[in-house]
């Protein structure tokens, strides 16, 4: 329902002309909907008209503000069928698995004075092979002099056959430094083809934008 604003119930004399509109009943509880004549509309004085309109603002802005949603975190992952926490395996049960280096940058050097530019980093596990899954046991970030940073899986992730997995750095997350990495850890109870694992940096200011990719190195085997 549209009410037409003409008075303020807070201000019985204070008449509204008809140019000012119309609003929804839900955003301006204070406006009664009886309408002055012609006639007494002249009565109403500059410093009169801009009290009113002050006070017929104050609830359109607040109830505008409340319908604003609020950004919430970000979150690393999602809940989905093809990834589950599990508990550790059985070591006898372990046939294959690798510790993987992956390079990530939260920030790069541009200009000519070396200016920093953020960055966000995802860091993606992918399981290529057809048939079985393999096991995530360790996905630890490190900063760029070598110092443990966080870890970011407590219990064992099982990726399904095909299936991935992702890990998030925030932009505003300058921890790591312009050479930070990750070490992953995986297992696997079959006989598997090794899963690639891969860093996406992407940042955006004004009108620039960088993108672009570093593939991880296996430093370790393991295998029975």
């Amino acid at each position: 329902m549209l009410w037409k604003l003409s008075r303020v119930t807070d201000f019985p004399d204070f008449p509204l002309d008809d140019h000012l509109g119309t609003i929804d009943d839900d955003l301006l509880p204070m406006v009664a909907t009886e309408t002055l004549t012609p006639s007494s509309r002249n009565l109403m004085y500059p410093s009169q008209r801009s009290a009113f309109l002050m006070v017929a603002l104050i609830p359109i802005v607040a109830a505008s503000c409340q319908r604003t949603p609020s950004a919430g975190p970000m979150k690393t992952t999602e809940a989905r069928t093809g990834i589950a926490e599990i508990e550790p395996l059985d070591e006898n049960r372990i046939i294959a698995g690798q510790t993987i280096y992956v390079p990530a940058y939260s920030h790069v050097l541009t200009s000519n004075d070396a200016r920093p530019f953020d960055l966000a980093v995802t860091l993606s596990i992918r399981n290529t092979d057809r048939t079985h899954a393999i096991v995530v046991t360790k996905v630890d970030y490190y900063d760029r002099d070598g110092r443990h940073v966080r870890s970011y899986i407590k219990k064992p992730l099982r990726v399904a056959s095909l299936g991935a997995v992702e890990f998030f750095v925030k932009e505003k997350d300058t921890s790591g430094g312009s050479s930070a990495s990750f070490l992953v850890d995986w297992v696997a109870e079959n006989v598997v083809s090794a899963p690639l694992s891969e860093t996406v940096m992407i940042g955006t200011a004004s009108t620039q934008g960088i993108s672009f990719l570093c593939p991880g190195r296996v430093i370790a085997e393991r295998s029975r």
